[in-house]
């Protein structure tokens, strides 16, 4: 059984907006995940926070090996994917991309979904923009629009530093009005909504398995949490921004297959990430990954046809509702007539589907 490919997260936003920010915190702050960071310039990474344990590289290729595990490169941009899927094949779980200096977001991300290395998946396009700047940087980079539009989880960075948090949020959805927007002091985005529960629970097994003495930067990471929390009961309550990150879990019966494919490529309000599994209406079961309106599908492992519908959205300010109410209506009418063609509305996101266009063909 192939390994699951590694999703590729792109980072993107003007100067200063907090993508190195953003970058450090994921870092220090995802556990025992092991992350892979490409970048244009070292700079971006505190490098001496995290302890080089090794440095090599080759051509115009620098990686240095951080001593919890991540990695970071450096590379250019004809040398992405193939850099990529190297550092997928070092059982890292998730890939993160710092756009600036490599490519507009629009053809960053083109790049990683159109890559042909089975061994990376796309994981969405995270823009962080200046929360007490934004009017000033739209004005002065009109681009920044479309930046938003494409966007599959906007960062509100600096939400502390501006007088007007609501405008700010206001201005972002004129231009994304269904990307989740979360806002963030110093960039600190849930690490759940990048790396799955499952993954930060095996890694943390692990680690629980291999009795060994904490290095450096993890023994700061915990020193660096107790002092927080030590702050926090010396004064008023901190609020963490994280409260605002939802998941919701929607068990359900069979779903009609044209209404689901619709539902994954425009998922409900502030939802980020789906994932699970559909039986529908003619007993085909599917394993579902969606971020934005990007979606994956493929046949269950172990083919068990017939079983209940899961489904997990991950996102900012969920409506859980609302959001379950989306799914129930796409329950299949149980005196409908059996349509075999409907399923294929999901399986044209599958890869096999995507290496064959003829099954597409109606």
């Amino acid at each position: 059984m192939s390994p699951r490919p590694v999703p590729v997260v792109v980072v993107a936003g003007y100067l200063g907006a907090g993508k190195s920010t953003l970058l450090n915190h994921l870092l220090a702050g995802a556990g025992d995940a092991r992350i892979g960071v490409v970048v244009n310039d070292f700079g971006a990474v505190n490098i001496d926070a995290m302890l080089v344990s090794s440095a090599a590289g080759g051509g115009s290729v620098r990686t240095v090996s951080l001593s919890n595990g991540c990695v970071c490169c450096t590379v250019d941009d004809d040398e992405l994917e193939d850099v990529l899927g190297t550092l997928a094949a070092r059982d890292l779980d998730l890939l993160v991309v710092e756009a600036s200096g490599l490519a507009e977001p629009a053809a960053m991300v083109r790049r990683v979904v159109l890559a042909q290395d089975p061994r990376i998946d796309y994981g969405g396009l995270v823009y962080v923009a200046d929360a007490a700047h934004l009017a000033g940087t739209m004005e002065r980079h009109p681009s920044l629009r479309h930046h938003l539009a494409l966007a599959d989880l906007v960062v509100l960075n600096k939400i502390d530093l501006t007088d007007d948090p609501g405008a700010a949020r206001t201005l972002v959805r004129e231009h994304a009005p269904s990307a989740p927007v979360v806002g963030t002091v110093d960039a600190v985005v849930p690490v759940e909504l990048l790396i799955d529960a499952e993954v930060l629970a095996r890694r943390a097994a692990e680690r629980r398995e291999s009795p060994r003495q904490l290095t450096l930067d993890e023994a700061l990471r915990e020193h660096d949490h107790q002092h927080q929390h030590e702050h926090d009961d010396g004064g008023e309550p901190h609020r963490h921004l994280h409260e605002d990150y939802a998941a919701v879990t929607v068990e359900t019966g069979l779903l009609d297959a044209r209404a689901t494919a619709a539902l994954l490529a425009d998922p409900p309000r502030g939802v980020f990430r789906t994932k699970g599994f559909v039986t529908v209406a003619d007993g085909t079961r599917l394993e579902v990954h969606a971020v934005g309106r990007h979606v994956r599908t493929a046949p269950e492992r172990g083919r068990r046809g017939g079983a209940a519908t899961v489904l997990v959205f991950l996102g900012i300010g969920l409506d859980e509702e609302a959001v379950r109410a989306e799914v129930e209506g796409c329950l299949a009418a149980p005196d409908a007539p059996a349509d075999p063609r409907a399923v294929l509305s999901l399986l044209r996101y599958s890869a096999a589907a995507q290496s064959d266009s003829a099954i597409l063909e109606d």
